[in-house]
């Protein structure tokens, strides 16, 4: 009987998450696409964006999202830790001639020169960092906001976090794509590894990752405490990208956050 022998090699985590799975994968994926534009339509609707605002989308990966504020006349940056990706949505723009920019950067820790009229954070990206990080994300959103802007934040909520946990799979034209996931109770962490196993044996690893703590998930309480701190206001829960909007419920599979700074008031953290 012939076993088959595997081999294992680790790319970085720009090569494998970055330029094969955000950039190659999505691209071609029309469900991805399709939930973009879902994603989009919902904050155009929900968060009364118009043609003209000035929108940030932190974490904006390869700016499939940012690109599409920006096709429908809105003013977008987009801001995202990985190289590979922010020259991907430049380059998308460009080609697309779209007035759309991109920059890379930390969303725990970045400046802009003007304020925003609204500030996302789409992808369930906010939470990857320590609790003291996200603190501070939260603050330099604050900053990053208008008076009388919002923002909205997507996170993975404790209550779906064992939807994840997999392990689950997609298949690829290179093989399949496999996600090991893991949830800390104690951490309240929502953690995990892709791995390619390719028909030949061959099993390529992601290396060094800056987000291997995993993700917090924070409860909508926990949540709301957070945001009142950091000075927002009228803190409002949703539970998936279908409109009408729906507000989240102990099942939902999404938890999208929207909150306000005040308009034209001195800020008053919550003690």
């Amino acid at each position: 009987m012939n076993v088959k022998k595997f081999r294992h090699v680790e790319k970085t985590w720009d090569e494998f998450w970055a330029e094969y799975w955000r950039i190659r994968l999505v691209r071609e994926d029309e469900t991805v696409a399709w939930k973009n534009q879902q994603v989009v339509e919902f904050c155009v609707q929900v968060l009364g964006i118009r043609p003209g605002m000035r929108v940030l989308d932190l974490g904006c990966g390869a700016g499939f999202q940012a690109l599409l504020f920006s096709e429908r006349g809105i003013t977008v940056h987009g801001l995202d830790i990985s190289p590979p990706l922010v020259r991907c949505a430049k380059s998308e723009a460009k080609k697309r001639s779209l007035a759309a920019t991109f920059s890379v950067g930390d969303m725990r820790d970045f400046k802009v020169d003007e304020p925003f009229d609204r500030v996302l954070v789409l992808g369930m990206s906010f939470g990857f960092g320590t609790e003291e990080e996200n603190d501070v994300t939260l603050n330099c959103l604050y900053r990053a906001t208008k008076h009388g802007g919002k923002i909205l934040l997507t996170g993975q909520h404790p209550y779906s976090a064992s939807t994840h946990t997999g392990p689950e799979w997609v298949e690829t034209e290179e093989g399949f794509l496999i996600h090991h996931g893991t949830f800390d109770p104690l951490t309240c962490r929502l953690g995990g590894m892709w791995e390619l196993v390719r028909p030949d044996g061959t099993v390529v690893t992601e290396g060094e990752n800056p987000e291997s703590d995993g993700i917090r998930c924070y409860s909508a309480p926990e949540l709301r405490r957070l945001l009142a701190h950091a000075g927002f206001t009228r803190p409002h829960f949703y539970g998936s990208w279908l409109l009408p909007p729906g507000d989240l419920q102990w099942f939902s599979t999404e938890m999208i956050t929207i909150a306000e700074r005040p308009g034209g008031k001195p800020r008053a953290r919550a003690r």
